[in-house]
């Protein structure tokens, strides 16, 4: 334990060595396939066989456990607003992938990707990339980016049949049906996954007699991609992914409601192109991005003294994407990639309380970008890089990076990484009923140093980062109609440090662990007496975090694993609505201790069983709303 707090590891397959992830390729890193070992970037990979360890988990619990990922929201009722931070930072910087290309909601407030869209089931692997990641990947990707790379064909056999049924407490029930092979220019896996459970109160009932009724979920999803060799050098792929799910909600911290409830849907479909030449590639990815969510409040349960507040809540969004990259071997140890995009977003708003339409609410931004990377050159590599977006409204925007490594032996890297980031305001802080189209985006510079050591059974990292971001985007209250306005006002200076530490003692036996501190303030100017004022303001994130893993493997047909995961304290925002008044409440610490286990009982068949939160204990991620207690899902995996 103690070891593990002082050092940290890159997530990876049980059975797979310590050294062995080092030389992991990977794609995020620096947008083509290259060996870990060869970037200086902060950059871990939740690997297939992660993945399938954890079948009966959602995509944000698994993501939960990652150091200095924190998805608040992950242990509550399913359907639960999925709100990550990563490194301390608002939710908004921090940019997801689906296969490298950029997935938000056009219409929401703050434009970042509901998590609850992807089934852990429909995902080969994700790669979490830290630090400011502007250059490669544009707006939003201040504190980092996560990369969700969905499934492809399962092997290359001509036709392939995967099935997964499982259930658990709280009435939940999971199917996840699959077919997917591969021809001689073909690939192709297609996916359908249902999942549903009749929940549990998302509020707490504070005086334990007010009957308050369960949340439930119900979701259906589908995915399908296929690729095909066009000839020699040239392939194409074609992706769409469809998910729909209904929520009940509750109105507000230990207020109940009957009748909320969320209807979300989301669909994405792309294309991509890449061309192989002498030296490198040329990419292509067009992609389109609809969401749609209906929230609906209807007051007709009579009499009854927790329901007030009709509402009801159309959102539609719509993003455009379309880039055209290149990667090119210059020499053998000098690298280029160049590339331009274009984002269009369109959203339209229908509420109790007016309309915005797409007249107003759209926005475009185009961008170029170049990075030079040096690899293994005596075992210094480095990449150095900038990007410059015009946006529609605020004008232009440019990013930079500096990141050099150096290997010692083989075995000690040393690392470093100067960039800046930026995140455009959303079309709802420029264009509704509360815009300011004179906003300008949110500007960061961080650095970031750290080492890493592989050897033999034993993989270690650890990183400090340091984070300014300018031009903070906050809604300022105001005393006319409409009574509130987006702004640019603050700074926010985070720092913190993350250690990671993986060993392998034997070939049944390995351990995983990681660690991680945070602290942040923004810093507001007083109108009164012209200087600077700070306020811790990381809600809802804890200072420090811990998580660590054990899992034997005494044969191949049989596996089994315990983690722990420990949460520190944290501070969180209430609104009394008997005060009318935002009040400040600590969130006491907590631990949850888990166990799976699973068995190949034949070449085709396998069972597994989630138990987490053994002890049972009680714990809270928001202020006034359940988390998870004792719960479990087993089932059987099926493979044809």
């Amino acid at each position: 334990m103690v070891a593990a707090v002082l050092f940290a590891s890159q997530v990876q397959a049980q059975q797979d060595t310590a050294s062995k992830s080092m030389d992991e390729v990977v794609i995020t890193a620096n947008k083509y396939p290259q060996k870990q070992s060869s970037t200086g970037k902060v950059l871990t990979v939740i690997s297939r066989q992660v993945l399938q360890n954890n079948t009966g988990r959602t995509l944000a619990q698994v993501l939960n456990e990652q150091a200095g990922v924190i998805v608040n929201g992950a242990q509550n009722t399913l359907g639960t607003n999925q709100v990550l931070y990563m490194r301390g930072a608002g939710a908004a910087n921090t940019l997801i992938l689906v296969d490298g290309v950029p997935a938000n909601d056009a219409s929401g407030i703050s434009g970042e990707f509901d998590l609850n869209h992807f089934s852990i089931d429909q995902v080969e692997r994700v790669e979490i990339l830290k630090g400011a990641q502007s250059v490669l990947y544009g707006s939003d990707a201040v504190a980092g980016v996560i990369n969700i790379i969905t499934k492809k064909q399962q092997s290359k056999r001509a036709f392939n049949f995967n099935v997964v049924a499982a259930g658990g407490t709280y009435g939940t029930a999971k199917t996840a049906v699959a077919l997917s092979g591969k021809s001689n220019i073909f690939t192709y896996n297609l996916q359908y996954n249902k999942l549903r459970s009749d929940g549990f109160s998302s509020a707490e009932d504070k005086s334990g007699n007010n009957h308050f009724d369960k949340d439930g979920f119900n979701q259906d999803g589908a995915l399908l991609n296929v690729s095909a060799k066009a000839s020699e050098n040239w392939q194409l792929r074609f992706f769409t992914q469809f998910n729909q799910y209904q929520a009940d909600l509750d109105d507000a911290s230990f207020m109940d409601d009957k009748n909320n409830r969320l209807h979300n849907k989301n669909i994405q479909a792309g294309i991509a192109s890449i061309y192989q030449f002498g030296r490198g590639t040329f990419n292509v990815n067009i992609n389109l991005n609809n969401t749609r969510r209906k929230l609906s409040d209807e007051k007709n349960v009579p009499n009854d003294p927790m329901d007030f507040d009709p509402y009801n809540g159309l959102y539609k969004g719509k993003t455009i994407f379309a880039e055209a990259f290149t990667n090119i071997n210059l020499a053998k140890q000098w690298g280029l990639v160049a590339g331009a995009d274009i984002r269009q977003q369109k959203a339209d708003i229908e509420t109790t309380y007016g309309n915005l339409g797409s007249d107003s609410l759209k926005s475009t931004q185009y961008s170029l970008y170049a990075s030079i990377l040096l690899k293994q050159l005596g075992g210094f590599s480095a990449e150095a890089g900038t990007r410059f977006t015009h946006h529609s409204v605020f004008g232009s925007a440019l990013t930079y990076s500096v990141n050099p490594s150096y290997i010692i032996n083989k075995k000690l890297k040393l690392f470093a990484n100067i960039a800046s980031g930026f995140r455009a305001p959303s079309i709802y802080n420029l264009a509704s009923e509360y815009g300011n189209k004179t906003l300008e985006p949110e500007k960061s510079a961080s650095v970031e140093a750290g080492l890493q050591y592989s050897h033999a059974m034993v993989n270690v990292r650890a990183t400090y980062f340091n984070r300014h971001i300018k031009e903070v985007i906050i809604f300022k209250s105001t005393f006319v109609p409409p009574y509130g306005q987006y702004i640019n006002a603050d700074e926010q200076k985070d720092k913190g440090a993350e250690m990671e530490l993986s060993i392998k003692p034997s070939s049944q036996w390995s351990i995983t662990a990681n660690y991680a501190y945070v602290t942040g303030k923004i810093y507001s100017q007083s109108p009164a007496t012209q200087k600077d004022t700070s306020i811790y303001n990381l809600y809802r994130r804890p200072k420090n975090s811990f998580n660590a893993t054990v899992a034997f493997q005494p044969t191949k047909a049989i596996f089994a694993s315990i983690g722990y995961r420990w949460v520190d304290k944290r501070d969180d925002l209430y609104f009394n609505p008997d005060t009318y008044q935002s009040e400040r409440k600590t969130l006491a610490s907590y631990y949850n201790l888990d166990i799976y286990a699973s068995c190949q009982l034949h070449r085709v068949i396998k069972l597994f069983a989630d138990i987490r939160n053994v002890t049972n204990q009680t714990c809270y991620d928001i202020y006034g709303y359940n988390n998870r207690r004792f719960n479990m899902m087993a089932g059987v995996v099926v493979n044809f």
